[in-house]
């Protein structure tokens, strides 16, 4: 038999191979468990036996995220051997991988394989990483689960109607509100949430984490309690636009984002209003441009940046309507610039809005030298970094390409069985992805067609 036969038969085999049912689990799972030991620990343990050796034991976990974001890691307990009758476990030891704040939802499951071939993934389970100190209890509403511990459930009944309210509000003027649960906790005091939030910074009251974890942490003393149901408010608006972009270059102007935010709140304090009188009568205003990406501080404090932006949405809602305001955040979500956004919603770039806000307010017109020419040009196109990377990986090398023949050739030569051998090798790697009859057409056409590239009779 020739060479070019045994190939064929070769890869008739291979394909034989690959078209056979793998056997049978015949793993039985018997306990899958995490124990928490918040804020330093938690560890993932697995109990299973097989009518044979239980080969590979893996744990698969990750932090819920968007679609696009890396969201899986994969451990193999250290103690680990081969055996009948596994008890492995694994530990995540927090504090050694950077500080996990808590709030974060995560998912694990185990995948298992025997010496048989037999392969059982257990079913993905969920853990929400939140201290154990408190005895929470929960008030739902649709998809907000307020859960508290200080206080009755009427006093924290009230919190949640003001969810409820910033929820209405985002639905009927900025058309978002996400399908999926969000989860609000309310610390009972600004003490007890720092305790909590180990590693972050000391002036913090409350936060929110985006990129579909959908977790709000908020600490309220008592006395304090205007505030805390405002802060509710302005969190969920966040976690509404969050939704509704999504995208996984999505980018939002700092004007729009917490205006919504604050918009959300409902009426404002009066120290908003003021400044923004004052910027007018001074003309002070910042241009939009200008808190497009960074607060500006006025005296150290971004309260003009907080009343510009609630001024200018609130403009924007009364002017264009819920269905715009919805288009341009959608239009940010895909990863096109402001200007193109706005363009596209509401049919005028960010100066052109800046304008009709001012004249709205009767603010002076803006200053020539502040208004920007406009980019229309679509963002380049970047991968987010992981929420939670635990494993680093290598990129498979890239292969070399075989080195060209000379056309003008007349001796045998090394490099030509090397090029015909390769592309021998790339069809039989098709024909492997094919099936019956077709597949044996492919591999003869590509071994002919191998045969000829090596012929330099046949070259051109």
């Amino acid at each position: 038999m020739n060479r070019t036969g045994r190939l064929l038969l070769f890869g008739f085999a291979l394909l034989v191979g690959a078209a056979a049912p793998k056997p049978p689990a015949a793993i039985r799972i018997l306990d899958s468990d995490v124990d928490v030991d918040y804020p330093a620990e938690f560890t993932f343990s697995i109990e299973a036996e097989s009518d044979v050796t239980i080969q590979t034991v893996e744990l698969e976990f990750g932090l819920i995220g968007r679609d696009c974001t890396p969201d899986v890691n994969i451990m193999t307990p250290e103690d680990f051997e081969p055996s009948g009758r596994i008890d492995a476990a694994w530990t995540w030891e927090t504090t050694s991988l950077g500080v996990l704040p808590p709030g974060m939802r995560i998912w694990w499951r185990w995948r298992l394989v025997d010496a048989a071939g037999g392969e059982v993934r257990t079913e993905k389970d969920w853990m929400v990483w939140i201290d154990d100190v408190h005895d929470w209890k929960v008030l739902q509403s649709g998809n907000i689960l307020l859960y508290w511990y200080r206080g009755t459930e009427a006093y924290n009944r009230e919190f949640l109607q003001a969810a409820e309210a910033a929820r209405d509000l985002l639905r009927k003027d900025v058309g978002t509100w996400p399908d999926l649960d969000i989860r609000v906790y309310l610390y009972g005091s600004n003490r007890d949430l720092k305790e909590a939030l180990e590693g972050e910074p000391e002036w913090i009251g409350g936060l929110s984490f985006d990129a579909n974890q959908r977790t709000i942490m908020i600490g309220i003393d008592p006395g304090n309690e205007a505030w805390g149901k405002a802060t509710i408010s302005h969190e969920l608006a966040h976690t509404a636009v969050d939704s509704i972009m999504g995208g996984c270059w999505a980018s939002i102007p700092l004007w729009l984002n917490e205006g919504i935010a604050m918009y959300a709140e409902g009426e404002q304090e009066a120290v908003y209003g003021e400044a923004l009188v004052d910027a007018i009568y001074y003309d002070r205003l910042f241009s939009l441009r200008s808190i497009s990406d960074e607060y500006q501080m006025v005296e150290g404090d971004p309260i003009l940046t907080y009343a510009e932006s609630y001024s200018v949405v609130s403009f924007m809602i009364g002017e264009y309507g819920q269905e715009e305001i919805r288009r341009l955040l959608q239009t940010l979500g895909r990863g096109y610039s402001y200007d193109y956004s706005l363009i596209d919603a509401l049919g005028v770039d960010m100066d052109g809005l800046e304008e009709a806000w001012r004249k709205a307010i009767g603010a002076d017109p803006m200053q020539k030298s502040s208004a920007a020419a406009p980019t229309l040009a679509m963002p380049e196109s970047t991968l987010p970094p992981s929420i939670l990377s635990l494993a680093e990986s290598t990129p498979m090398p890239t292969p070399t390409a075989p080195a060209a023949v000379a056309a003008d050739a007349e001796t045998e030569d090394p490099t030509r069985t090397v090029f015909s051998e390769f592309w021998m090798a790339v069809c039989l790697l098709m024909g492997i992805c094919l099936t019956g009859l077709g597949s044996a057409v492919v591999l003869i056409a590509c071994v002919r067609g191998a045969r000829s590239a090596a012929d330099p009779r046949r070259r051109a």
